[in-house]
Formats: C-alpha cells, structure tokens, sequence
C-alpha cells in the first residue's frame, strides 16, 4: 500500500471517529434537552393541580370517615398538549378516576397503572394506541397517607420527530464531513508528498542514465521537506564529485603505472637486443623502486580510507622529531645547489605516532626540493602557537597558482608536471601528509605566490602540561600550566650540516 493511501486512510479514519463520537455526544445531549423540558412542563403542571386541590372528609357518627378530592378545573392548569388525570387510591376496590383534562376525552384507563399509588413520583414511557408518550406520577397525601395520583401525560411525537431530524442531520453531516477528508486528505498527501515523488524520479533517473549532475529545484520554505531536497541536492553533489574523483584517480593511476612499467619494457627490449648493461638495470631497479613506493602508497591511503589503519599515538617531542628530519633533508639534497636551513625550532610536545609526523616532514621536503631550482632556499620551523604546535616548511620554489592550491591535497594531483624533476612524483605525498595530519586532529595549509614560492603549515595541538616541569618556581600545580612561556630557540645548524658551497 502506497504511503499516500496509508495516510489518507489514517486521516479520514480518525476524522471519522472523531465525527462520530462529536455526534453522538450532540444527539444525547440534545435528547437529554428535550426530554428533561417535557419532564420541567409535567412536574410543573402536577405541581399546580395538587396545590389547587384539597382532599375533603365527610362520615356518619359511629361510622368510618370518608374523603373525597376536591378537584378545580384541570384544563385551567395543564400546558399546551399536556393531559391530566386523577386517581383516588383505596384500598378497597382500586383505583377510582375522579377527574380527567378534556383533551383525554372518554379515556378512563390509567396512563400509567403501575405508578398508581406510590409514594414517590415515577416518570415513564408508556405507548398509547400506537403513538408515544411521556407520564409524570405524582402521589397526593391525606393524613400521612397516599389518597390519590395526579398523572400528567405528554405527546412525545415533537421531540422524536426532532430527535430523528437531529439524528438525520448529524450522520449526513458525518457522511459528508468522512467524505470531504478523504478528498482533503489525498491532495494533501500528494501536495506533500510531491518533492519526495520528485526525489524519487530523479533518483530513477540518475540510475537509468548514470548523470549525477541531476539537482531538485525547490521553490518552497525550508521545512523538513525542504530540507530533505537541500540535503538530497547536496548528496547528489558530494556522490558527482567523489565519482569524478574515483574516475580521475582510475586515470591516473592507470598513467602513473604505465610510465614505468614502459619504462621497465623498453630497458628489456634492450636487454634483449644488446645485452645486459649497468645504464638499462639501473633504470629497470629505479622504475621498480618508483612502482613499489607508489604501490605502498596507494596501499596506506586505501588503509586509511577504510579504516583499517590506525595510529598508536604517544607522548612525542616534535622538536626531536623535526631535527631528525632536517638531517635527512640534508642528504635529500646532497645532488643539488639548495640552502636548507633551520630558521627556529621550539621545544614542544604533542600526542602523536614519531614515523609518522617524520613521514609528514620528509614529504613537505621532499616536495619543496622537487619545485625549488638550484641556488633556492628551503627554510623550515618549529613553533608554539596557543594551544597549537606550528610546523611551516617555507621554499623559494616555483610557487602554486590559487586555482592549483584548491586541489594541491587531492591524490595524483599535480600542479605543472612540465616543471617538474622528471620521475621524481607520484601525486600521493600531499595526501599521505594531509592524512596524517587530520589523523593526529590537526591542519594543513598552504600559501604560495607564482614564481615566489610556498610555504606549508602544519598544526598540530600540543598536549597537556608538555612542558618541562624541573623548575617548581615556574611552574603551578594547581592549574597544571607553566608560569612563563616557552622559551624560543634559535637554531644554528653545525658546520657539517650546512651546504656545501
């Protein structure tokens, strides 16, 4: 069943009930209205006939005394449409008729023979001929005693012919009211339903066609339907761009791997054709090396991407971390005419996994030496910033346009590979880093300028009370935080790490 059916079938049935229990809650308090007006009328008149009555009392001496009821002119009193008779209780003989209203006529049967002689008054619903009425019984007292009945009779033909009207009225109006919800409740539920009719279209859509440019236009309130469609439109964007980044990272792996792998071939043919030669295995082991990184690569970040790689971090000195990196820097230019230097390093101490954060050093070195031409400078540093520990690694490279800085993190992404040292990138170092530093809760930026050069920054947050704590005076054990601020250090690099001139 249709989820617009289900709700117009759960609207109108509630209506429904509601509708029924409204009416039937109005039919009895309407009936009850009636009812009690024709009991008001009956009392009323029962109540003038036994006050203008009196009961007389008459004998023989020696004899028992006999009483009789004076009564006076019974239509005088009645209402409209309302009868009287009254009755004289004895005990000898039953009861005798002493008087009835003239709209009885010669009707001398009681109105109500099982009241008579009561002595508290009954009220009941007593069929005559055919036709329904209402009888009032009330006793008349003599000594203490019930000497007689007033019984007032009224036609109850008014009120059932009201009663059946009211009843009329209320289940057409309920038949009408069931009717115009069900109609109320299907174009709602289609004008509700419609942008999800909508989403559902598309979403066919998209999966006959495969285009996930398709958006939803919305026009309404951002409600919840409004909000779904914003969230679906922006599903649909994140899923186009994730399936145009899965495209381009299937091209590029698949160039990535071609290069070397033609490489590796074309050194065999040679191979074959001349015979073996220092040049064609040394290019062979340098392809091979470059797959096997690449591979190793592609391997850490699809870990990573699952979650199948996690990072046992630990109370780290960054500066140690960053010193052992720079020495290796060192060596990574021992080909080349660059100035690698140490501009500042501070003593700083982070939670974090130590191969790792050097991974990220040596990467943005590696990366600064393959985009700084001979005679450049490589500058990197070490500072504290707040709460933050603050890594920048500053070349005087070729630079990064803007547009290039939006997508210089993405995998396989290469700036201006014409520019760059043949061989020597496979477009995975930057998103390596940018993992790692997420996985340690940290940043990374970049900012560069054409022909200039970039710096990248790395931040990491410092972990709690990383400070040396030899000296009490300076620091307080009940915040847990030094006194003074870490002191920075200038950094010269020993003679036999500077380059060579």
């Amino acid at each position: 069943m249709r989820i617009r059916t289900k709700l117009t079938l759960w609207y109108s049935g509630l209506l429904a009930i509601i509708i029924v229990i409204f009416g039937a809650v109005v039919f009895r308090v309407m009936e009850f209205t009636l009812v009690d007006s024709v009991d008001v009328s009956l009392n009323q008149t029962a109540e003038l006939v036994i006050r203008n009555s009196r009961v007389e009392r008459f004998g023989m001496f020696g004899a028992p005394n006999q009483a009789s009821i004076k009564l006076p002119t019974l239509d005088l009193f009645r209402a409209s449409g309302v009868g009287v008779q009254v009755w004289e209780v004895t005990s000898e003989g039953g009861p005798v008729l002493e008087d009835s209203s003239n709209n009885l006529g010669d009707y001398a049967d009681p109105l109500d023979s099982a009241a008579l002689g009561l002595t508290e008054p009954s009220v009941k619903n007593v069929f005559i001929n055919g036709n329904e009425f209402r009888v009032l019984t009330r006793p008349v007292f003599s000594v203490g005693k019930v000497f007689g009945s007033v019984q007032v009779i009224a036609p109850l033909d008014t009120l059932n012919q009201a009663r059946d009207r009211l009843l009329l009225v209320l289940a057409s109006a309920a038949l009408l009211g069931v009717v115009g919800s069900v109609m109320l409740g299907m174009w709602l539920s289609r004008k509700a339903l419609q942008p999800i009719e909508s989403i559902t279209r598309a979403a066919a859509t998209i999966a006959q066609t495969e285009d996930l440019s398709t958006r939803l236009p919305w026009h309404g309130p951002q409600d919840e339907l409004g909000r779904l469609t914003q969230v679906f439109n922006q599903m649909m964007g994140r899923l186009e761009d994730l399936f145009s980044l899965q495209r381009r990272f299937v091209a590029d792996v698949s160039h990535e791997l071609r290069t070397p792998l033609t490489a590796i071939r074309g050194n065999l043919d040679l191979i074959k054709r001349y015979g073996v030669d220092d040049l064609s295995l040394e290019a062979i082991e340098s392809e091979a090396e470059r797959m096997s990184r690449m591979v190793d690569d592609l391997l850490l970040l699809a870990r990573a991407d699952y979650g199948g790689l996690t990072l046992d971090k630990e109370p780290l000195d960054l500066d140690t971390v960053v010193m052992e990196a720079f020495q290796q820097g060192k060596v990574l230019i021992k080909d080349r005419e660059l100035n690698l230097r140490m501009n500042a390093i501070e003593p700083v101490r982070i939670s974090g996994h130590a191969d790792r954060m050097k991974q990220v050093l040596l990467n943005l070195l590696s990366n600064a030496i393959k985009f700084t031409p001979d005679g450049g400078t490589i500058t990197v540093s070490l500072t504290s910033a707040h709460t933050q520990a603050v890594i920048s690694v500053t070349d005087t490279g070729i630079g990064i346009s803007e547009e290039d800085c939006k997508h210089i993190f993405d995998r396989f992404y290469q700036a201006d590979t014409s520019r760059m040292r043949t061989g020597e990138s496979t477009g995975l170092g930057l998103a390596i880093v940018k993992w790692i530093v997420e996985a340690h809760d940290g940043t990374l930026s970049v900012e560069s300028q054409m022909e200039k050069g970039s710096t990248f920054t790395v931040e990491i947050p410092l972990l709690t009370q990383h400070l040396h704590h030899s000296d009490d005076d300076n620091f307080d054990h009940h915040t847990g935080k030094s006194r003074t601020r870490p002191r920075l250090i200038k950094v010269r690099a020993p003679h036999w790490l500077t380059p060579e001139s």
